[in-house]
């Protein structure tokens, strides 16, 4: 597995995490921060997740 694969695998099991423990705040009534700052981390993992790709193309490796 390249470093490339590697990184993109670790960022979708990081944002599967978050949205995770997003969810499971707000089904067990735990802190709306606490949720809300999942979910903010998921979706901004999913934009850099875009972007590496998106970076990832140009490069030689």
């Amino acid at each position: 597995m390249s470093l490339k694969a590697f990184h993109i695998f670790f960022i979708v099991l990081a944002m599967l995490l978050s949205a995770g423990c997003a969810a499971w705040g707000l089904v067990n009534g735990m802190a709306l921060a606490f949720s809300l700052t999942c979910a903010g981390l998921a979706g901004a993992l999913l934009i850099y997740g875009f972007w590496f790709v998106k970076k990832s193309r140009k490069l030689i490796l």
